[in-house]
């Protein structure tokens, strides 16, 4: 039986993620999963059985409160598509927006999910604010650089703890948020907008919640 299963939908915008993926692929027991949920007319169906054989479920991707999504925002998981049911009673971690709303939506339990995390311009100029954040000033370099910080936070999150116990990782991760936001206070006053970038490192790691 897989032990955990790591899913990661193609889509351009997350690929400043492959890092995290292949890091978290090699640990022991996790079963990689990953493709374009568009092209591949298998995918959902494979997708269902890997879901249904995981004991734990890490999501790398975009989402909702009310949906995971796979390539392109297509929806892959949410109550529409016959595989809500399959996250529960599993430890499920989501690095997708408003990831901790989805798992409270759905009343899933044991669950780390996570707030809005802006990550390209569009986001940025859309207009929505992060907390009473105006981001629609943030540069391509900032976002660049709150996308690499994301990679080193989970690598040093990882270093120390695997994912079998949700509150240790979680304190990991908010250590090493901290220090990317120590770095970038200190060492990136040249980036357009680094004390704000230094706010959604703050904010990453506070709407960051664990689920019981």
């Amino acid at each position: 039986m897989i032990m955990t299963l790591c899913l990661y939908p193609t889509d351009p915008t997350t690929e400043f993620l492959r890092p995290v993926f292949d890091r978290i692929c090699a640990l022991p027991d996790v079963e990689p999963f990953e493709g374009d949920s568009i092209e591949d007319d298998d995918f959902l169906d494979n997708l269902y059985e890997a879901l249904e054989k995981a004991n734990s479920i890490v999501f790398l991707g975009h989402g909702s409160t009310n949906c995971l999504y796979g390539t392109s925002l297509n929806p892959m998981i949410d109550d529409k598509s016959g595989n809500l049911d399959l996250l529960r009673n599993k430890r499920l971690i989501f690095f997708a927006c408003r990831s901790e709303g989805f798992i409270k939506e759905y009343n899933l339990h044991d669950g780390l999910g996570f707030g809005f995390i802006p990550t390209t311009l569009d986001d940025a100029s859309e207009g929505r604010k992060l907390h009473k954040l105006d981001i629609t000033t943030l540069d391509s370099l900032d976002l660049d650089f709150f996308k690499d910080s994301i990679v080193r936070i989970w690598d040093g999150a990882l270093s120390e703890h695997d994912l079998s116990d949700l509150s240790k990782f979680q304190k990991s991760f908010e250590f090493y948020a901290n220090v990317e936001i120590a770095n970038v206070l200190t060492t990136q006053q040249d980036l357009p907008n680094f004390r704000l970038v230094a706010d959604m490192l703050y904010y990453l790691y506070t709407d960051m919640t664990h689920i019981v």
